[in-house]
């Protein structure tokens, strides 16, 4: 076990957290704020610290990393690089408990957008656009690390790193996947500049133009507004936010290749037009629904439909809820389950979307349709392609391993909570939605408030077990089960 590698990257890691550190603070001095503006420098100094220690003791080592060393990374940062992040929230006074600001730094970095903060419209500029920061470098990790761990996943396809290193074969593996980081930050960054740009010109301010194309490009849907309605004032807005969620769900590979030359690179993926046509199916389903189970007209259906599908299978968070003939909001049970069931489904793989992704769908659905032959002619050989390429036995057992887990996770974790005191109706939902990494889409409204024996009124509110329950659980479907899973196995440490 080399442990020099394992803290070279998180040394840098931790180094790269205390430069962003120093943005927010220059916000909470130009705003006069120096209470925030000193708890981001002080974190920033701590996290540069240690940081720097660990860059300096172990700078004469060598940098290799194994297959052990490799997913010992993955999990320490996943679970190191939220501890300082929350610095700032609890030092700042935006949370006042450790395990809050924890849960609020690891919901931002894992993109899952869970918010224990009630009175966001209260908090400081530095503060909000620290959250919505943290999630965008969360989801541009999520990216190389997945990425990385992709081969050991057993999942057929491209990934964004082997697309960019076979790019530069001449060059030594160390500086391809330097050149492949590079590369594939530069994308995500002119992504986003590109959403926060539109998003300004849609008519937000700058400074929410900024936080939302943070949260939008990272599929986190941390919102700087209790409500979020900001987000709905016009359809540019809404348009804009749904045109760059997908955007973030799409396999970065295709950006990659469509920024590298190959214009046709999004529809030569299989993973692509599948997720176009579970978009269109999804949002028809939940129009059809919402004409049955409401009395709103048919076009103001259809936008809510549209826009709450994708929000919800791009593990967004961003929710836009029906309003009732009285003026009230409200959620059709029949919506709900349609919605929960598009967070399960997720996105595409190497995207910074969470779920069961749908290559693995795919997979799944593809062998179930191959036993149904095998069953009406049992001695024809049925060979299965996922677009080119074949379909081994280890690509299906894989896929049926990730989703064994996913169902059994979501039933642990429901159990979890209802021993904790929650009701069954909000344990499911919450279970769903953070092994999903998609909290911010659940709210009072969709555990039933105002309904005799609903308990969930937010995240603030949940029983202290509860959050850290929740933290493990965003952790775990973050770095989809195997990477955690394998950290933990003994035999692993015993090679």
């Amino acid at each position: 076990m080399l442990l020099a590698p394992v803290m070279t990257i998180l040394g840098w890691s931790l180094s790269l957290l205390s430069v962003l550190m120093l943005i927010p603070c220059v916000f909470g001095l130009s705003d006069g704020e120096g209470g925030v503006a000193s708890a981001f420098f002080a974190s920033a100094i701590v996290t540069a610290f240690l940081g720097g220690g660990m860059i300096f003791a172990s700078r004469m080592e060598t940098t290799t990393l194994g297959r052990r060393e490799t997913y010992l990374t993955a999990v320490l940062i996943w679970t190191v690089i939220p501890a300082f992040a929350a610095l700032p929230f609890y030092l700042s006074g935006a949370v006042v408990d450790p395990i809050d600001a924890y849960f609020e730094a690891i919901s931002g970095f894992t993109t899952n957008g869970a918010s224990v903060i009630d009175n966001l419209s209260e908090q400081s500029r530095a503060i909000l656009l620290w959250r919505s920061l943290v999630q965008w470098v969360g989801g541009f990790a999520i990216i190389i690390f997945v990425s990385a761990l992709a081969s050991a996943f057993g999942v057929p396809g491209n990934n964004p790193l082997n697309r960019a290193i076979a790019k530069s074969t001449r060059r030594r593996l160390s500086r391809r996947v330097r050149f492949a980081v590079v590369s594939i930050l530069q994308i995500y960054t002119i992504l986003t500049a590109i959403c926060i740009v539109l998003l300004w010109f849609s008519g937000l301010s700058s400074f929410e133009a900024l936080c939302y194309g943070f949260s939008t490009l990272s599929t986190g849907g941390f919102t700087v507004t209790n409500d979020g309605l900001e987000l709905f004032e016009n359809r540019f807005t809404e348009t804009v936010l749904m045109f760059f969620m997908i955007i973030g769900a799409i396999n970065f590979s295709l950006h990659w290749a469509f920024f590298n030359g190959d214009r046709k690179s999004y529809f030569n993926n299989p993973e692509y037009r599948y997720l176009l046509y579970v978009l269109i199916l999804s949002s028809l389903a939940v129009f059809v629904v919402m004409n049955a189970e409401t009395n709103m007209l048919p076009f103001q259906n259809m936008r809510y439909a549209f826009f709450n599908t994708v929000s919800a299978l791009t593990t967004t968070g961003y929710m836009m809820p029906p309003i009732s003939e009285s003026g009230e909001f409200f959620w059709p049970v029949g919506v709900m389950f349609l919605l929960f069931f598009m967070m399960t489904i997720g996105g595409s793989t190497g995207s910074t979307s969470g779920g069961i992704k749908l290559m693995r769908i795919i997979l799944l659905l593809k062998q179930g349709v191959a036993e149904i032959k095998r069953l009406s002619f049992p001695r024809a050989i049925v060979v299965l392609k996922y677009g080119e390429t074949s379909i081994t036995r280890e690509n299906l057992l894989s896929a049926w391993g990730f989703f064994s887990l996913y169902c059994f996770s979501i039933i642990v974790v429901s159990l979890g909570l209802t021993l904790d005191g929650l009701n069954f109706q909000a344990a499911l939902s919450l279970s769903i939605a953070n092994l999903a990494n998609a909290g911010a889409a659940v709210t009072s409204l969709m555990t039933g408030l105002g309904v005799e024996g609903a308990d969930f009124v937010s995240y603030a509110a949940l029983p202290l077990g509860s959050k850290i329950l929740l933290c493990v659980t965003m952790l775990v479907g973050r770095l989809e089960f195997f990477a955690v899973l394998t950290v933990l196995n003994p035999a692993l440490w015993h090679r």
